[in-house]
Parts: structure tokens; sequence; C-alpha cells
């Protein structure tokens, strides 16, 4: 639903606590701790069609969410975002009436024997994120987009450290879809058969909005995706999220994937994880470069840890078959971790150019394959 305001001069509805509630946990998250324009501190509260129509913005994100209420006065009007979100969750779950009038700057909220007034801005105020015809649209499958960003978005750089890397870069070719996502220690690569109808297009969503959207779909939902140059939409079911692209150029990371490797050694998954979980004890959580060393020695794979204060770990695993080298590389125990989270198979294939090359685990299915490299890290053994 896109909401076009009109001079309401009153606001009455009722709503479900259990509705209102966790719509407005989910709209919370998009209000800017920090902001020149007061406005996007409130939630932009529209009641028309026996809907309430939410929206939230930091002008960089905005999400709209609609839920069915009663209304008896048709209006809008933008409420402090904080105090009612907050209000609102710790409510009896019983019915909440609203009401809105422009004779003052406060809206009502009665729950049981509560009465609340929380200050509130004219609806005019608020900037709008209308969805409009775009030159791109494709419909995936809810389930499958997020198993998929699952995947990708650990690889991503924070926003605030490397814009450029800071999301999760999707090319379309003719035969092929390619998601990729890197922070310059590690990067993760999806190839899936594309069959959209889009092509020669790519685009460079922020992580952030990418979480977000897990977040709001449901496995069983149909998302519809669609964009121009500047801006995409995520919508389904109740929501509707805008985002701003990133407008920077995303690293040439084809460069940096090896086209062969040295060795490849196949590990069970679960076995390798729990054998780095372990690992992980040994290494202080405070170190930028948690560092576990993985060694080849023919038949047996090892991973240490060790840490001056608190002690050292070593632990083997037998391989189903002699490495082709011997190999002793450090890396970043978190980074090895990450992927093992994500891979969906029992036998985790991982792949050594020597101790000054990456680890990449490879996980090939059907109509889909995943890579997941990880930059070794320096160190005098």
């Amino acid at each position: 639903m896109t909401v076009k305001l009109r001079r309401f001069h009153l606001l009455k509805i009722i709503c479900s606590h259990s509705e209102l509630s966790p719509t407005l946990a989910s709209l919370y998250r998009i209000v800017p701790s920090r902001t020149n324009m007061p406005v996007l501190n409130g939630c932009l509260l529209t009641a028309e069609d026996q809907n309430l129509v939410l929206q939230c913005s930091d002008l960089e994100l905005s999400l709209q969410i609609t839920i069915p209420v009663q209304v008896e006065e048709e209006g809008s009007a933008v409420v402090l975002a904080k105090h009612f979100s907050e209000l609102v969750h710790r409510l009896p779950d019983e019915k909440i009436n609203l009401s809105w009038s422009d004779q003052n700057n406060l809206i009502e909220l009665k729950c049981g024997s509560l009465t609340s007034n929380i200050h509130t801005w004219n609806a005019e105020e608020f900037p709008l994120a209308e969805k409009k015809s775009l030159d791109y649209k494709i419909n995936v499958q809810a389930k499958k987009w997020k198993r998929l960003i699952n995947k990708i978005i650990i690889a991503a750089a924070q926003q605030d450290i490397r814009a450029n890397y800071a999301g999760v870069y999707i090319r379309f070719d003719n035969d092929q879809i390619q998601m990729v996502a890197t922070d310059a220690y590690r990067l993760a690569l999806i190839k899936i058969q594309n069959d959209t109808d889009v092509s020669d297009c790519d685009i460079f969503i922020p992580a952030r909005t990418l979480t977000e959207v897990n977040r709001l779909i449901a496995d069983g939902d149909q998302l519809e995706i669609s964009w121009d140059k500047g801006t995409i939409y995520f919508s389904a079911n109740n929501f509707l999220l805008t985002s701003r692209l990133i407008n920077l150029q995303f690293p040439n990371y084809e460069k940096i994937i090896p086209v062969e490797y040295e060795m490849k050694i196949e590990v069970p998954r679960e076995i390798m994880l729990t054998t780095l979980e372990r690992a992980s004890i040994f290494i202080p959580e405070n170190e930028h470069f948690a560092v576990s060393c993985l060694q080849v020695e023919g038949d047996r794979f090892i991973i240490k840890a060790d840490a001056a204060e608190v002690g050292s770990l070593e632990e083997i695993i037998d391989l189903r078959e002699p490495a082709a080298h011997d190999c002793k590389a450090f890396f970043n125990v978190k980074y090895l971790l990450d992927p093992l989270q994500v891979l969906e198979q029992d036998q985790v294939t991982l792949c050594f150019n020597g101790s000054s090359g990456p680890a990449v685990y490879t996980e090939k299915g059907e109509d889909e394959y995943y890579l997941h490299l990880v930059s070794p890290v320096c160190r005098i053994s």
C-alpha cells in the first residue's frame, strides 16, 4: 500500500496489541540514532480504508508496514517513535485506542486503565517514499532469497568502515546470476541460474538493507524486488522497504579468486565446525586477528590455537585420502567459522595454495555454486 497524504485534521483508530507491538519493533530499527531532521525521530501513522500504514525512514532506508485496524476517523500524524514503541511493547495484550487532532501536538493512547499522550509532528513534514514505475523487477521465493543472502552477507564489511565493501553486489548475465560480498579479508560468491527476465544489469545493495529484508520476510512469502539506477524496493505480504543503492564501484573480485589450487581436502562440516569452536576458546576475544593455524600433513588435518595468557589446543581430523601436498597457514578463526554455519552439505571441500594463499571453501549444488575465500594472516610460526 502506497501512502498518499491528505490534509486530515483527525485520526482515531482501535487496534490490537499483538499487531501493533511487533510492527513498531521492526520499524524502530529504521529510526536514525542522530539526525538533523527532528521528524525522522517519528513514525508516520496513516489510517485509511480500515488499515493503519506505519512508516519510518532515515532517508537512506524507509520501511512501510500495513496492519488491519478499526478506523473511526481517517487521518495522518507522526508520533515520537522511541517512546511510542517502548510504551506499546510494555502494554498488556488488550485493545489500544489511538486518537489525534490538529488542535495540539499530542496523540492520545488508551489501553485498559492507562492513558498516555505522546508528542507528534504534522504528517506533511515527513519525507515519503513512494513506489514508482521502475526499470527492473523480479519475483523470488522468500525462503530461497533468505538462504542465498545469509550465505553471502557474512563477508560484507560494516557500513561505517568501508562503504564500497558494505553490501552485496549482484550481477545479472544472460544465463547466470552472481552474488558477491567482500570486506577485503574474505569473499563470498554464489552463482545460480538466471531464470528472471533481467540481464546485462548489476546492482550494489547495502548489507543493512538486506539484513532488514531477511528479518521481515517469512518463508512462505513471495518477494517482489524492483529497482532503477539509484533506488531498490522490496515488497512482500504487508511491507514495503525502500533503499538507496550503493553508488560506488564494487571491487574487482574476480582477480583474487584462484583459477586452480595446489591441494584440496574434504572434511566433515560438523567436525570442523566444532573443532574450530573449541579452538576459539583459546584465542582472546579482543584480539583483532583471532588466529588459528591450519596444517595438513598427509592424511591428517591439524587445527591449532594458542594464547600466552590462556593456553593452547591442538586437534587432529583424519582425512579420507592423503593430501597432495603438506601445508601450514594461519587464518582468522571467526572467518573460518562463519561459512561453516551456512554451508549445507555434510562434507566441506577446502582448497589451499600454500602457506601464503587463501583458504577457499567450495560447495556445488544442482543449480548453485558457492565459494567462500578467507585470506591468510601473516604470522611467524
